[in-house]
């Protein structure tokens, strides 16, 4: 897939269909995420697949997002805070861009291999740390259900460049 049609077709998906995903394309789409830029190549995060339906049904105790464990397969973003501390100081948040890049990167080659996910950062941080064994240092920075999905999603609408971007100064909006 050409990138530029990648990130204009790549949309948010909530909706999955129960069909596993073969551990070959967990580990296309999280080779994916270990290839983002990171400052000073620090590369703080950290990812847990997880795939076990009882643990998923953790993650979202008071079902804000049904989506979450409708997922056949959720990866849980986290950073590693002391990788880029060392480098920066520990009030440099470096940490969470380059995880945030690595989460895109991911939900990109999600929508490449034919599936579908959504970046989600409202969940339960501390049963999630609690399942799957978190280290208290580590920092959860999102979560990304993932799977197989209906195709007829449809595409949510955006917001026209001349509304977000300017050229030199804010009172110029690019059109």
């Amino acid at each position: 897939m050409e990138t530029l049609k990648a990130i204009s077709t790549r949309t948010s998906i909530r909706a999955f269909l129960d069909k596993e995903v073969p551990l070959e394309i967990i580990k296309t789409v999280l080779e994916a995420g270990i290839k983002a830029p990171s400052g000073g190549n620090r590369q703080p995060w950290r990812f847990v697949v997880v795939t076990d339906k009882d643990k998923i049904k953790t993650f979202d105790p008071d079902d804000h997002q049904p989506c979450v464990e409708q997922a056949p397969a959720v990866i849980v973003a986290c950073a590693n805070p002391y990788d880029t501390w060392e480098k920066y100081g520990e009030n440099d948040q470096c940490y969470i861009l380059d995880t945030a890049a690595a989460i895109q990167n991911m939900l990109l080659a999600i929508h490449d291999q034919g599936l579908g996910g959504v970046w989600i950062a409202s969940f339960s941080k501390g049963e999630v740390r609690k399942q799957l064994n978190i280290p208290k240092h580590w920092k959860i920075i999102s979560i990304i259900p993932f799977g197989y999905y209906d195709e007829r999603n449809i595409a949510v609408p955006r917001k026209k460049l001349e509304e977000v971007a300017y050229l030199n100064d804010i009172n110029c909006p690019i059109k």
